[in-house]
């Protein structure tokens, strides 16, 4: 982490004054020591570690018997963490429950939800359901949690609104109200993702959410940031992030975001290709809170393990001893639970791919999007079956993954880049030395006859 705070400590010079903390664009206008900085940010390299399955679905009649999703995770004192995730039951009726932990890793859930649809229906408001919590604990120590529930609008369309209900105890809490409408015919016909940290390099509370845009369909998904002093009254600063055509965040959902000094780190889903609902998680970094950019190795944490392959999503993230811990939603095809993470800043990628993922014949592993500029790729890979790695790279004129078999790209021929797999359960490392790429993915086809268990990860330099 030395080279990404060491730059931020060199080169960071905020144009806040306390007469006026709103997050300002800084960039291109910016100055050169925050165009470095930036620089410094977007070019870090990570280590990904999976640990797997923290926050399973409940038991038969639960109220998350069906989805454990939509994690938001605190430190609450020195020695506890304090998740609220939406909860789902067999009926469909959506809450919002507590678990507490004292690693992160083992949770004990609190029986009953904390938040309640029929709750917030006695404070007057017309809702079925409530989700995508997120909570704060402010300077006198009440806990805010901000969540999204579907209220009846006045033009007569139920939207997403972001509510906020108090504690003292982090258990029992009421409801004030909501605190940020729709916009109708706008790209805010919905709010929702409900994501406030304190941003103290500005002295303001920031609230980070997506929109939808309604006007085109499928309907956009925008991040936009609002800010607070009190956490009550917020007003709307404007667009953070938005998707882009041709990559990896086509369509842009669930979101967290951390704080440390100057700088402000999000992480993302990004869909790919278009509503699929296949997501992977990426990060982009800010100076001032509101102008944003995106890692260059984005999507840093890959759908790896078995019970992640169709998407991880919906992330809650903590910088904390030298590492980002991350809790998200991973969907299996089956359920939908919350697992964890860690990203280690590194002087390279080393980036866990496959995790014991099964496969059989005619079915194909082929792995999310790996991108970054890269001379040098190795693949070490195990399996439990024989058949054929390879790599596909991404061809900017035709928009698709191509086979690296006798493919021309920027100028360089690459040949052979397939390889026999031919000794089950032998560790094998392929090293790739290519002409500077921007993305691939690798590709495993098991032979015909058995089931394949296979598992692979990447060092990039």
């Amino acid at each position: 982490m030395l080279a990404l705070i060491g730059g931020l400590i060199a080169y960071a010079v905020m144009s806040y004054s306390l007469s006026n903390p709103r997050p300002a664009q800084i960039y291109p206008w910016a100055h050169s020591e925050d165009i470095q900085a930036i620089d410094v940010l977007v070019k870090q390299h990570w280590i990904t570690k999976h640990y797997g399955l923290v926050l399973d679905t409940g038991p038969a009649g639960s109220f998350d018997e069906r989805r454990a999703t939509n994690p938001c995770v605190i430190r609450d004192g020195p020695y506890t963490y304090r998740m609220y995730y939406s909860a789902c039951d067999a009926n469909g009726r959506w809450t919002i429950g507590m678990a507490t932990s004292k690693d992160g890793l083992r949770w004990t859930k609190h029986p009953t939800p904390v938040i309640t649809p029929e709750m917030v229906q006695d404070a007057g408001y017309d809702v079925t359901g409530v989700w995508q919590p997120c909570a704060v604990i402010n300077e006198t120590g009440y806990y805010h949690l901000f969540f999204a529930a579907d209220l009846m609008q006045t033009w007569g369309k139920r939207r997403d609104t972001i509510f906020l209900a108090i504690s003292e105890d982090g258990e029992t809490f009421t409801i004030y109200g909501p605190v940020l409408y729709p916009i109708k015919n706008s790209m805010e016909g919905r709010v929702w993702q409900p994501y406030v940290i304190w941003y103290e390099w500005a002295g303001v509370w920031l609230m980070y959410y997506i929109g939808n845009d309604y006007r085109v369909s499928p309907s956009l998904r925008r991040i936009f940031v609002a800010q607070s002093y009190d956490l009550i009254h917020w007003e709307r600063v404007g667009m953070a992030l938005q998707h882009t055509v041709g990559e990896w965040d086509l369509r842009i959902f669930g979101l967290s975001a951390v704080s440390w000094g100057q700088m402000v780190l999000l992480c993302y889903s990004g869909e790919y290709p278009i509503a699929s609902y296949a997501m992977s998680l990426g990060l982009a970094f800010s100076l001032d809170g509101l102008t944003f950019f995106r890692s260059y190795r984005n999507p840093v944490l890959l759908k790896a393990m078995e019970g992640e392959k169709r998407r991880i999503s919906d992330s809650s993230i903590i910088w904390e001893g030298g590492k980002i811990q991350v809790w998200y939603d991973g969907f299996d095809g089956r359920k939908i639970r919350i697992y964890y993470a860690e990203l280690l800043p590194s002087d390279v990628d080393i980036r866990q791919v496959f995790i014991h993922r099964r496969v059989h014949w005619p079915g194909v592993l082929v792995s999310d999007w790996i991108n970054g500029r890269y001379d040098t790729i190795r693949i070490y890979f195990h399996a439990n079956w024989t058949g054929w790695v390879w790599i596909e790279i991404w061809s900017e004129e035709d928009q698709i993954y191509l086979e690296s078999w006798n493919f021309e790209y920027y100028e360089s021929f690459y040949l052979g880049y397939k390889y026999r797999y031919y000794c089950p359960c032998k560790q094998e490392i392929y090293t790739l030395e290519l002409a500077p790429l921007r993305t691939f993915r690798i590709v495993f086809v098991p032979d015909p006859g058995y089931f394949a268990e296979a598992s692979a990860w990447v060092v990039l330099s």
